[in-house]
């Protein structure tokens, strides 16, 4: 019954495999067209066993482009990344991972909080095959992006020998 709600559910590819450092394994991005706020969003990724979305690189944003390429254009098409302000409203941080925004790509005068009510981010195609980055109130509902790691076989290698990359 699980596998046919997260069938259902759930729309998971595999565009590429990225590696950051040496025995990280593939990241594999999970697009949900469940439309929720960003906070209900974030549990929902890690209900269904999947971390909530962060994007830390170049090569990751281009993975999300690929993934979303057929989107409609438009930020109110766009899906939660999960990363807020709701702390600090000068600094936006990934949720999951509590790693500050080192690469970001925000749409021209994004972030603007506008009317003092946006501390959540969503990706958003600007044009075909091209995301921006914008800053939303956290109640809006849109669908969302979760990630996983795909555990490899050298994997169990690196975690029993403690290479200082992994």
């Amino acid at each position: 019954m699980l596998h046919k709600v997260l069938r259902n559910v759930l729309l998971i590819l595999t565009l590429s495999i990225v590696y950051i450092g040496g025995c990280k394994p593939p990241k594999t991005y999970v697009v949900s067209n469940d439309r929720m706020g960003f906070h209900n969003a974030f549990i929902t990724c890690r209900q269904y066993g999947f971390e909530p979305a962060e994007i830390h690189t170049i090569e990751e944003h281009i993975m999300v482009e690929k993934l979303l390429k057929h989107e409609k254009v438009g930020y109110e098409h766009g899906f939660w990344i999960f990363a807020t302000n709701l702390d600090d409203k000068h600094s936006y941080y990934w949720l999951n991972s509590g790693r500050g925004l080192f690469y970001s790509n925000f749409s021209r005068g994004q972030p603007d909080n506008y009317k003092d009510n946006e501390s959540c981010l969503q990706v958003f195609p600007v044009s075909s095959g091209h995301l921006a980055w914008n800053d939303l109130p956290c109640s809006l509902k849109m669908p969302f992006l979760c990630q996983h790691y795909q555990k490899e076989k050298n994997q169990e290698t690196c975690e029993e020998n403690r290479v200082s990359n992994c």
